[in-house]
């Protein structure tokens, strides 16, 4: 009874996916769309083939994911802190709300330039622009998950109660409550992250990365192998984000499972 079950859960998806291809093909067969803009299924998925026999692939993928893990990583490790702090004593946040509110309001793609003059256009200024757009949105969301409220009110007052210490408060009150806001915006920056990344790897003149193979793909008008590098990219997200829900559960263990 759990093997069908579980072939019931993964119907859904693999008939979207069947029902997608099955589409492709009736466009491309009909020829619905101009052929140089959308190329037959068989000829991405003979282009999939070969570019997965190629070793500089993988290598490109690697490039992408440590950009976007070491970006995020400090996004994390600077935004998440500040925001615990800034939710336990709201009036220092009073202080930074309008720089921080100011600057969140800043596209990164806005400030590639400035992140090419400051880093050079090297793996600095493309690990630059995804902590500049990801540590805000986990400030924020750990400052929301943080903020006083009367129920964490009455858990800190009893806390102090016991004699716990201010990290202990912290850790105890202030953190376990603001979890899920902070790992609902980590899950928005995993996407996010891989999204600057690509961005930057195709305007910031990477010499290697998913963004730069996709931009290459796109001048040579290899349409077919740049749509394959489209669904490398989507399988990379899609596998980031399934991580993601399996970190999300193994650090809220609490939290009830989707």
């Amino acid at each position: 009874m759990p093997k069908t079950d579980q072939l019931i859960r993964y119907f859904p998806p693999l008939f979207t996916i069947l029902a997608g291809l099955l589409i492709w093909w009736l466009i491309t067969t009909l020829e619905l769309v101009n052929p140089l803009f959308l190329p037959r299924p068989s000829a991405v998925g003979k282009s999939f083939i070969n570019l997965l026999s190629e070793t500089s692939i993988y290598i490109d993928v690697f490039v992408t994911l440590s950009r976007a893990i070491v970006g995020l990583m400090l996004s994390a490790i600077v935004g998440i802190p500040l925001g615990l702090i800034f939710g336990r004593y709201p009036q220092i946040y009073d202080f930074f709300e309008l720089p921080v509110d100011f600057f969140r309001s800043i596209p990164s793609s806005a400030l590639f330039f400035l992140f090419i003059l400051l880093f050079g256009i090297g793996n600095a200024s493309k690990v630059a622009v995804v902590f500049y757009g990801c540590s805000l949105i986990l400030l924020v969301a750990a400052y929301y998950g943080a903020k006083p409220s009367r129920e964490k009110q009455d858990r800190i007052n009893m806390l102090k109660s016991f004699g716990a210490n201010s990290w202990q408060i912290l850790y105890l009150s202030v953190f376990r409550d603001a979890v899920p806001n902070i790992l609902t915006g980590f899950r928005v920056c995993v996407s996010l992250s891989l999204v600057l990344v690509i961005v930057t790897e195709m305007f910031l003149g990477a010499n290697d990365g998913l963004g730069r193979r996709i931009y290459d793909f796109y001048l040579a008008y290899r349409l077919p192998e740049m749509y394959t590098v489209l669904i490398i990219l989507g399988l990379v997200g899609f596998v980031s984000n399934r991580i993601s829900l399996l970190v999300e559960r193994r650090v809220a263990f609490w939290l009830p499972a989707e």
